[in-house]
């Protein structure tokens, strides 16, 4: 699917502790248990390195499909670190941690690719916090591709 002219606009309504972006599925937010709320739903906090994670998976998908490099599988893991500043909490980084198997051969160009998302990330490139980003590749690539 091509990319729509720009600019483009998310709209999201918040009501009831759910936000909501028709015809998605209402995700259900509140506070974390570190401010008092619960690990029921999902957090501001949760959402913003989901958010970070999910943009770096998209920008290398699109990035991956150009190159070409052949992935086989993608799964990543984000951890954002909350630290007491003196205007308040602020976040200090967001540590993206990627696994990919990938075609024997392709790890090199792959490894590059996720670096060229990194920068090119919508939702990293709008934080003031760093956003870190390491790669691995599974030891199962050659298995996954049967």
């Amino acid at each position: 699917m091509p990319i729509a002219p720009f600019p483009h606009q998310y709209v999201v309504t918040l009501a009831d502790g759910e936000l909501a972006a028709p015809p998605r599925a209402n995700v259900a937010t509140g506070a974390p248990p570190q401010f008092g709320g619960t690990d029921k739903v999902w957090s501001p906090e949760d959402l913003l390195v989901g958010a970070a994670l999910s943009c770096l998976q998209t920008t290398f998908v699109a990035f991956a499909q150009r190159a070409p490099v052949r992935v086989l599988r993608w799964s990543g893991t984000g951890t954002g670190t909350l630290v007491k500043a003196t205007g308040g909490p602020v976040f200090s980084s967001i540590d993206l941690a990627v696994e990919l198997a990938v075609e024997p051969g392709d790890e090199a160009l792959a490894e590059r690719v996720v670096h060229d998302a990194e920068r090119a990330c919508i939702i990293s490139r709008a934080l003031a916090v760093p956003v870190h980003v390491t790669v691995t590749f599974s030891s199962s690539s050659a298995r996954a591709a049967g």
